[in-house]
């Protein structure tokens, strides 16, 4: 795989994490602490492993290719979840469906992101 795209796909998807991480706690408030946390890990790991990728090691190809399928699952299954628990909070109007449905649009963002950087990698190999 060409190390420059390499860098580039995980240096954008990296940064797009952590800004994922950072609108959630914007918009959902102080309930959203696991989102910036994961969305923040998530991009610093991104970043690292872009920065191994331009430093020519021949590690972050599989690494990067780990990432995000590892992370495509992690956030279908989380949207999943999130998904089932707005429809359990339709019929009772609860307050919290507001907060749910940002946090599914979000991760289900984030899934979306998550394979088609997982194809652009595999399209480069």
């Amino acid at each position: 795989m060409n190390n420059e795209i390499l860098t580039l796909l995980l240096s954008f998807y990296g940064v797009f994490l952590i800004l994922c991480g950072i609108a959630s706690l914007i918009l959902i408030g102080s309930n959203a602490k696991t989102a910036l946390i994961s969305g923040g890990t998530s991009g610093a790991v991104s970043l690292f492993i872009a920065y191994l990728a331009s430093e020519q090691n021949s590690m972050a190809a599989g690494a990067g290719l780990l990432l995000t399928a590892g992370l495509f699952c992690v956030f279908a299954w989380r949207a999943s979840k999130t998904l089932f628990k707005i429809f359990d909070l339709i019929p009772n109007f609860s307050p919290e469906l507001r907060g749910k449905g940002i946090a599914f649009l979000i991760i289900s963002l984030m899934a979306v992101v998550s394979i088609f950087i997982f194809i652009l990698q595999l399209m480069t190999l």
